[in-house]
Parts: C-alpha cells; structure tokens; sequence
C-alpha cells in the first residue's frame, strides 16, 4: 500500500495557479516545498468532502452521531480518497491539531479518515453561510493556531461552504472537487497568497464482476 501511495503522489502536490512542471522532477520539488509549508503549520487545510454521488442505492454512515442524507454516503472512491490523504499526511508527519466537520456523514467521515488521531469535531460553522458565523469561527480558527505554533487545522465540509473559507474554486470549474485538500493561510483566508495549491489523491478504483455459483 506504501508503495502505491508513494506512485500515486509523485506529482499531488502542485500550486495549481502556476504553470505544469515541466518534469517529474520539478513536480517533486514542488512537492517537498508545500510538505515544508505544512510541516511548518499555521495552515487550514480546507476540503469539501470526499466523493458522495448522490442517488446511492446502499449508502452508509461511518461515524456514530453523523447525519446520513439518503444516498449520499461516501462510496467506495470517496473511501479510498480520504483514506489515502490521511496516510499521506502522516507519512510527511505533517502535524494536526483537529479537524473541524459539518455533521453529515460524508463530510464527517471524510474529517475522520484525513485527520488520523487528531479529534475531529462537528462544528455548525462547517455547515452555514452566514456572515457573521463565518467570521466568528475564522477568529476562532486563527486564535487556536496562534496558540499551538507548529499546528494545523483541517475544515471539512461542502461545495457552498469550503470556497468561504478561502478553498478558491478556478474558472474551469464549476464547483470545488471533491476529496481535495486545499491549503489555505489564515493571514488571508485566501488560498496562500492569493494562490492555489492543493493535495490531490490519485486513486483507482477497479470494478469486477463477481459470479456466485
């Protein structure tokens, strides 16, 4: 698993608002400068959940207590997206003071396999737009980092909520993807200076038919 994952995140780690390497190796210096940036801390790392398509037929909840929407659990490929970011941040020893969630289960669920053994609370802050909420918990958010030097702190909640927490949504896209964390310093709430990186899990998954005699 080790090994795929290493494979898998050869190339994750790009600030995508500048141009694409022009190797491999420029790729991976890219990389091992924003494992830097996060081993440093002081970032939010902010994701709309992992993948949930909607209309699942036998969708689930992971964690006691969170809100499952009719089919819209985290499937199979949201699994192994949150799973494979959570190996991939402790693999860099890259520091988590806690992870705020919104309270349904694929945003919760998503925060507990990301966040590892840090605590993962459900916030109702991860699940409003209003203004006012907002800008209470970004103080919040900047305080507790002020005082634990070294740390980061992951948000994760939805399309709607994620960009107001300085996840910038590019022209190409019509909403912020899934499963992506999108590094975000609380100086600006504005990506990092204006700019846009981002962890991206490259996973497969592989579907095989299975006959039952």
């Amino acid at each position: 698993m080790k090994r795929l994952l290493c494979a898998a995140f050869a190339a994750a780690f790009l600030p995508l608002a500048a141009a694409l390497p022009a190797s491999a190796e420029e790729a991976t210096d890219r990389a091992l400068t924003v494992f830097d940036l996060l081993r440093s801390g002081g970032n939010v790392l902010v994701m709309r959940h992992a993948h949930s398509p909607g209309g699942q037929k036998a969708s689930v909840g992971m964690t006691e207590g969170c809100t499952l929407q009719p089919g819209r659990g985290l499937n199979a490929e949201g699994l192994v997206q949150a799973r494979a970011l959570g190996e991939l941040l402790s693999e860099e020893n890259i520091p988590i003071l806690k992870a705020y969630t919104s309270d349904m289960c694929r945003a919760w669920d998503t925060a507990r396999l990301v966040a590892g053994e840090a605590p993962v609370i459900p916030h109702p802050a991860q699940k409003t737009t209003d203004p006012e909420t907002i800008a209470a918990f970004k103080k919040q958010i900047e305080s507790e980092l002020t005082a634990n030097p070294g740390q980061n702190i992951i948000l994760a909640s939805h399309s709607n909520i994620a960009p107001l927490y300085g996840a910038i949504v590019l022209k190409k896209e019509d909403e912020l993807p899934e499963g992506v964390i999108n590094v975000v310093r609380p100086s600006e709430w504005n990506g990092v200076e204006g700019g846009v990186i981002r962890i991206v899990p490259r996973v497969e998954i592989v579907s095989r038919a299975v006959t039952v005699e």
